[in-house]
């Protein structure tokens, strides 16, 4: 064995015992442990464990609040319910600028694209964006055009449209 590889054996050895050592006495453990000196500080800040959170539900966050049933619930839906009805629109985002030609959607005709704008419904980006709860609120208001939204895909039709994509509107649906 020549010097050099002498050398690094040593020097492997010496960081074998470095961390051996750093292991069994210097890697902490609380005041009082086996292998901590308490009398000695060595500027290491304690470790606490985190408090233990209990799960809890309802009035039990906060006892000023009164824990809802299923039936409240129930009611404040159904409360939310009549007022959308009451306003005689469906509660879904507001068109904003505008308004765009939604009959060129295929399948909104005279009568539909007048019973939209009177619903609030006016442009294209505002039905690319619905959801399947959109879709659901407004079905309600259509009376006999109910359905239409999904058998008409409404919502793919207005993305292209929207997006000023008319070459894969066309190739999807036909000319406008």
């Amino acid at each position: 064995m020549d010097g050099q590889q002498l050398f690094f054996l040593i020097a492997a050895l010496v960081v074998v015992a470095m961390v051996i050592i750093w292991a069994l006495v210097g890697r902490g453990g609380s005041a009082g442990s086996p292998g901590h000196d308490a009398g000695h500080d060595h500027d290491h800040a304690a470790i606490e464990a985190p408090p233990t959170i209990t799960p809890t539900m309802g009035a039990a966050l906060d006892p000023t609040v009164a824990p809802l049933s299923t039936a409240d619930v129930d009611a404040h839906i159904a409360a939310q319910a009549d007022e959308a009805s009451a306003s005689g629109k469906p509660r879904i985002a507001a068109a904003i600028g505008e308004p765009d030609d939604l009959r060129k959607i295929k399948g909104i005709g005279p009568k539909l694209n007048t019973l939209l704008g009177d619903l609030g419904i006016s442009r294209y980006d505002q039905i690319a964006t619905w959801t399947a709860a959109d879709v659901a609120e407004v079905d309600r208001y259509l009376g006999t055009f109910k359905g239409r939204i999904t058998r008409d895909a409404w919502i793919e039709q207005a993305g292209f449209l929207a997006k000023g994509d008319i070459a894969d509107f066309e190739a999807k649906f036909g000319k406008l």
